[in-house]
């Protein structure tokens, strides 16, 4: 396993995974991983589903791959380069916002809320990194959640915020560019 620093800077997007299987004690890793997270209050508004089912992966995949196409977003080329980075997840976590256990329903709550579900995210990506496994954040579950909430007969208070696909990288992207030039401030906006 690398140490802290290097999971974090060596982190990068997977979008082809091997056919290797992700074991029961690394999802319990990445799980643990995420409710470890900074929340708000500590009211820990998560909740997740995991997927580890090839078939559901593949049903997941296709329904996103169907809207993508009937939305106008994307040829069918596209979409199904998009089918096939899903559909070859061996794992996919959905990190999920409980509105029941915010503090109240103001604005700053919501959104305290929501940044805990984008820590818990990260912290995933960093665990998955660490492990040796392949991860990519994908951000679908905002755009249409419903089809999260009807394929999976979710309540209405939960509110979808990410989707990770996991598995064995296929793959090993560059390093990617760094904006580092004019973006850090110290003591002063100069």
């Amino acid at each position: 396993m690398m140490d802290c620093l290097e999971g974090v800077f060596k982190r990068r997007s997977i979008r082809k995974f091997t056919e290797e299987p992700v074991y029961d004690k690394e999802i319990e890793i990445l799980l643990n991983s995420a409710i470890s997270a900074p929340s708000p209050h500590n009211e820990q508004p998560w909740e997740f589903l995991v997927l580890k089912e090839k078939a559901l992966i593949e049903k997941l995949a296709l329904k996103l791959k169907d809207e993508y196409i009937r939305s106008g977003k994307a040829n069918e080329k596209k979409a199904e380069k998009s089918y096939s980075i899903i559909a070859s997840a061996k794992v996919i976590i959905i990190g999920f916002l409980n509105t029941k256990k915010l503090k109240n329903d103001s604005y700053s709550e919501k959104i305290m809320g929501i940044q805990s579900l984008a820590a818990a995210a990260e912290n995933v990506l960093i665990s998955a990194n660490c492990l040796g496994l392949g991860a990519h954040w994908r951000a679908i579950p905002l755009v249409r959640p419903d089809i999260f909430l009807d394929m999976f007969k979710i309540p209405n208070h939960f509110e979808p915020q990410w989707m990770i696909l996991i598995g064995r990288p296929g793959e090993s992207p560059k390093n990617k560019f760094l904006q580092k030039e004019g973006i850090f401030h110290f003591n002063e906006w100069a």
